[in-house]
């Protein structure tokens, strides 16, 4: 999935429930957690579960209720929000700050002998 930029929903505007962190992410004014939501373009043979699955697993995040799908000139471009999946403030503090830097990279399983490793680069000229 090439992840082309982390998005600011209106809902984010809301001062009372959230408050920016950076450039891309928010917490949560009541609680623990931190939140960011990400704008990717879906790769050929990539479902929305892959490697969204392992990131969620990986970096300990878990999806919203907020998820948009679409189909666009041959593009399949999906936008999802997650949340930090501990129990500590500062782990989803740190688990969000993470996967907010995805933005401007690819993200993918790559077979590495029998199993898959969810892997992170740079976008290549051509990609982006």
């Amino acid at each position: 999935m090439l992840v082309r930029k982390c998005i600011s929903l209106k809902k984010y505007n809301n001062l009372a429930k959230y408050a920016k962190v950076g450039d891309s992410y928010y917490k949560y004014r009541r609680g623990t957690n931190y939140c960011v939501t990400l704008y990717c373009e879906l790769e050929e043979n990539e479902t929305k579960e892959d490697p969204l699955n392992d990131v969620l697993e990986q970096y300990k995040v878990q999806r919203t209720g907020f998820e948009k799908y679409n189909e666009l000139d041959g593009k399949r471009l999906y936008m999802f929000e997650l949340e930090g999946a501990c129990e500590e403030e500062s782990d989803n503090k740190a688990a969000i700050a993470k996967v907010a830097k995805f933005a401007g990279k690819r993200v993918f399983n790559a077979e590495v002998g029998e199993f898959l490793e969810l892997r992170v680069r740079a976008l290549k000229d051509d990609e982006q």
